[in-house]
């Protein structure tokens, strides 16, 4: 793949966790409210749920600004009630900084979050072997490597890990508040480089090694985006069958 198609498809991909994201937050907890009739219980199952993607989301805001110098002032992976019925995961409070470096802090749980995706998923589950089974096009391959796969000691506890992970390491939008700041900074950066003619190409091993970067970004957003899908599908089917048997049915918000 050439560097413009690997960006394009990252483009793609990422567009499309935030409403996957968005939606299995929202549908989990209307299957846990179904089943509990309370909202707060519900709430707590959904923190519980999420709770080992929390703490590399915190960790990994907190971790960042240390690396970076920023002095932080509070670390909580604790439950917080918010206006509007929602829950703050937890926080990690940091002192102002300059917009790039609050960019940084802001961007680490997508980064960490990745990091730990792929390490799940091709060192513990070994989808390199599913997914070149996939690749071939021949499903009696398909199978054999999803059964394989089925065989890996805990391997549905690496399947929740990678579940609870990614879906956590979306930046919020506190973690956003700066990135405007800092893309206006880059973009003003890379004209005013051009503009005084500086050769924006880059040596061969650093265009490879940053290459490879995306490509591992790439995959474990690939890797997030399955997981999604077939979770989205295990919890329609569930609170469509909870919806029926109890006779109950969850008015989301629009």
């Amino acid at each position: 793949m050439s560097g413009w198609s690997i960006l394009f498809w990252l483009i793609i991909t990422f567009l499309l966790l935030h409403p996957l994201n968005r939606w299995i937050y929202t549908h989990v907890q209307g299957v846990a409210f179904l089943l509990t009739r309370s909202q707060a219980v519900a709430l707590w199952i959904f923190w519980v749920l999420f709770l080992p993607g929390t703490l590399l989301h915190e960790f990994s805001h907190w971790l960042t600004a240390k690396l970076l110098g920023v002095t932080t002032r509070s670390f909580s992976v604790w439950p917080k009630p918010k206006k509007g019925g929602q829950l703050q995961m937890g926080a990690v409070q940091i002192d102002a900084t300059d917009p790039f470096r609050h960019s940084l802090i802001g961007l680490a749980p997508l980064i960490f979050g990745s990091v730990a995706v792929l390490l799940i998923g091709y060192g513990w589950l070994r989808l390199d072997q599913l997914s070149n089974a996939v690749l071939s096009a021949n499903p009696d391959r398909w199978w054999r490597a999803a059964a394989d796969m089925l065989t890996i000691p805990d391997v549905w506890l690496g399947v929740y890990l990678v579940f609870a992970i990614s879906n956590a390491m979306l930046p919020s939008a506190s973690d956003r508040e700066s990135w405007r700041t800092a893309l206006i900074f880059l973009g003003l950066a890379f004209v005013l480089g051009l503009g005084l003619g500086l050769n924006p190409s880059l040596p061969p091993a650093v265009q490879d090694f940053s290459l490879s970067l995306l490509l591992y970004l790439l995959a474990a957003f690939i890797i997030t985006i399955g997981l999604d899908a077939l979770v989205i599908l295990v919890v329609f089917v569930l609170e469509t069958l909870i919806g029926v048997l109890l006779g109950r049915r969850v008015q989301y918000g629009r």
